[in-house]
């Protein structure tokens, strides 16, 4: 009987090992690849703005008693700490994202606290880096941002380009990249614990019209900033750049044609969401070919133009933005390709489905 016990015992244990080996092995083992490859593909996104915070903010220059701040300056300390949470989770998402990518560590637990770190530290660097530092600014009359270089020619066109132009579309595209982080963090732990539901379409059109919510805010800020530029100013190029992050102008037609593309993805988004199924995939691919585009326009149309002409002194702000517009311009295509798998998952599910029902006698 003894011998028996432990006979059972390691067949039991033999057993448990192979469906752990099976777990991340085959496609699953590529499903794992790509979920560990989007975590240091979005963290990748969000690192030149988590330097160009700690860094910007001057921090570690000021005297701990100047760390506070003033009634003039926004406390240097609270965006040291700022850009300190962000590095933070850069790190910790590397570290997860590569050692499951090089070393094949895939602790779902590790990885789950890492998205839960992402998470609570996230929130935290939004609400300085996008609301309470950008509204103490504009209070004060500090930089960012900067108005044409005469002003603007009353209060009105000053408020609005500020609240729709700088600090929504800073919560727009900050929103899109810090989430997609989150996201994929999740994602990776979900494929870990063995856990991602691969044929959830609500779940997928969810997400799709989140961030095709977020895009279209961004491109109604950029095409407000760049509408009263361009009334203001005219069309030809600025004596100096008008900096409303994430927009800086010296071409007000050009930053208009991006506000206008951004625009028009995030409605595309909405339409993929409400109107792709298993028998048209037409927007869902539209969406993806559009993500590549935009992505190029970002680049060389925004960063590569409107920021290089602002001058040298922008180069930190251009890395930043680069970053950050490429989260916008993938999240939403990933999203929709995710939709379309789910989709073929789904058709293919109803169809062996079908196959076992007409083999069943009546």
């Amino acid at each position: 009987m003894p011998e028996e016990s432990k006979t059972t015992s390691v067949s039991r244990k033999s057993s448990l090992s192979q469906k752990s080996d099976m777990k991340h092995s085959g496609p699953a083992k590529i499903e794992l690849s790509k979920a560990a490859a989007l975590v240091v593909i979005s963290t990748a996104f969000v690192l030149p703005e988590a330097i160009q915070v700690w860094v910007s903010s001057n921090g570690v220059n000021v005297p701990t008693n100047q760390l506070a701040g003033d009634s003039e300056t926004f406390p240097p300390g609270v965006l040291l700490a700022s850009g300190a949470a962000e590095m933070f989770v850069i790190l910790v998402s590397f570290a997860v994202g590569f050692g499951s990518l090089l070393f094949d560590f895939n602790d779902a637990n590790v990885t789950l606290v890492a998205a839960v770190n992402a998470f609570v530290c996230g929130w935290f660097v939004f609400i300085v880096n996008t609301i309470a530092s950008p509204v103490f600014n504009f209070r004060e009359d500090n930089m960012p941002p900067v108005p044409p270089a005469g002003g603007w020619v009353n209060r009105f066109r000053e408020e609005a380009t500020f609240y729709m132009g700088c600090l929504v579309s800073s919560m727009a595209i900050c929103a899109v990249a810090l989430g997609f982080q989150f996201f994929t963090l999740l994602y990776l732990y979900r494929v870990q614990s063995g856990s991602h539901d691969k044929g959830n379409l609500l779940k997928h059109r969810c997400r799709l019209g989140y961030y095709s919510f977020l895009v279209t805010v961004l491109g109604s800020g950029m095409l407000t900033v760049a509408g009263w530029v361009r009334v203001q100013e005219g069309e030809s190029k600025l004596p100096g750049p008008v900096v409303y992050p994430p927009n800086i102008i010296i071409y007000a037609d050009v930053q208009l044609m991006g506000g206008l593309w951004t625009l028009l993805y995030g409605l595309l988004g909405f339409a993929t969401t409400f109107f792709t199924h298993s028998q048209n995939t037409y927007f869902a691919n539209l969406m993806k070919i559009y993500g590549i585009s935009i992505f190029a326009w970002y680049m060389f149309s925004h960063v590569f133009t409107q920021v290089a002409l602002a001058g040298p002194g922008f180069s930190g702000p251009g890395c930043q933005l680069g970053g950050l517009f490429s989260a916008v311009a993938l999240a939403p295509a990933f999203c929709s390709q995710e939709l379309v798998l789910s989709l073929d998952l789904s058709k293919s599910v109803m169809s062996i489905t079908e196959k076992t029902a007409e083999k069943i006698p009546v």
